[in-house]
């Protein structure tokens, strides 16, 4: 079946591209974790590329999937890695079965590293309100003042800045 065959070209062309979108993400852990800004923009700008390629596939995928889904009699949403598996032969067939293989552990791989990452994230803005917090004494009381209008003793020290950015 040349359609399918067509199908799992495609399928073996994404899998390459989310194989280097896994590669930015660890390079992007990388950068994080360094506080390389200038690194992780162009990652990002990389990554912001890739996707738009991985856009251009997805569409000639779906596109693909409803041809073998009419020409299987099915619904196009039903056009599964395993419902190919399952009319491929040969060749074709272990093709697709390594594939489904692949793809699964790449999607734990990718779930990992963007968890990883997330927390990364979040602990630097943690850090970084921590730091403005003692800059700009975020959470202390301002000037106290007594009852007779003098200041207390116990005055707020200065800030280094008067604002949060």
């Amino acid at each position: 079946m040349h359609d399918l065959e067509k199908m799992v070209n495609i399928m073996e062309t994404e899998y390459q591209l989310y194989n280097t979108l896994l590669d930015l993400s660890q390079k992007k852990t990388h950068a994080i974790a360094n506080g390389k800004i200038k690194d992780l923009e162009k990652l990002v700008e990389a990554e912001e590329h890739l996707v738009l390629e991985l856009s251009r596939v997805e569409d000639e995928r779906e596109r693909c999937a409803a041809e073998l889904a009419r020409q299987l009699g099915m619904d196009s949403k039903d056009v599964t890695i395993s419902n190919l598996i399952s009319h491929a032969e040969g060749e074709l067939a272990e093709r697709l079965s390594e594939l489904q293989k692949k793809i699964n552990k790449q999607i734990s791989e990718q779930k990992r590293v963007n968890r990883l990452n997330e927390q990364l994230i979040k602990n630097n803005l943690e850090y970084i309100n921590f730091s403005l917090g003692l800059l700009t004494g975020g959470g202390q009381p301002g000037v106290i003042y007594k009852k007779t209008g003098e200041t207390d003793s116990k005055q707020q020290e200065r800030n280094l800045i008067d604002k949060k950015a």
